[in-house]
């Protein structure tokens, strides 16, 4: 118990979050810069590789700048893995409004294509964060965005008499999850097979009873 106790402490020491909230333009430019300069460190070096000072030498900014904001490289990367979640949302909660009205069928089958069509959006980067995303992000965080997305499946999929759509939902999403996580890790070329995005349709459509189209 002490010590998981001393782990959290060292995580929540090496996870702090911005120092300073950029308030003005050219405050939220310079995070902005460093936070796409992260991005393509760790695209091409990887998160145990890279230091502050590699991440303000690639955005061109002094190590000073870059601890007005920011406390550590952990917590750098904790704003890159918030970053792409709030876009994530954005597209998704966009996307979906042309999508609900579609037949319950191909309303599973568009969300789908919908949800790997933008896990496609900065695949690179994702592989690399999905090892340590839960690692550097805050727990509370990664939990409240998943929730988000149950909500929004929740919400758009047929009701089914005698189902607990709040359970259905938990499993679809945490199920997409797991598998783009997996496939980013050891088969990234599957998040471009339309074979894979067939068969996870009909595993879907099979644990909704729906009909299953050819």
């Amino acid at each position: 118990m002490i010590q998981s106790t001393e782990m959290a402490k060292e995580k929540a020491k090496k996870t702090k979050i911005v120092v300073k909230a950029p308030t003005q333009e050219r405050s939220r430019q310079t995070v902005s810069t460093i936070l796409d300069a992260c991005s393509r460190l760790l695209v091409s070096e990887g998160f145990y590789s890279i230091t502050t000072d590699k991440i303000a030498k690639e955005a061109g900014v002094s190590i000073g700048s870059l601890y007005q904001f920011f406390g550590n490289k952990e917590s750098v990367v904790q704003a890159v893995v918030k970053n792409l979640m709030e876009e994530d949302k954005r597209i998704i909660a966009e996307k979906m409004r042309a999508i609900f009205p579609l037949p319950p069928e191909q309303r599973v089958r568009a969300m789908l294509e919908m949800s790997f069509e933008t896990y496609r959006r900065q695949y690179e980067l994702r592989a690399k964060l999905t090892t340590i995303q839960y690692y550097v992000a805050d727990a509370s965080y990664i939990s409240e965005s998943i929730r988000f997305f149950q909500e929004t499946v929740k919400y758009n999929l047929p009701q089914i008499p005698g189902k607990d759509m709040e359970k259905i939902s938990y499993i679809i999403v945490n199920a997409f999850i797991g598998m783009a996580n997996t496939m980013a890790i050891d088969n990234p070329n599957y998040i471009n097979d339309p074979t894979i995005l067939s068969e996870m349709s009909k595993l879907f459509l099979k644990y909704l009873d729906l009909p299953i189209s050819e």
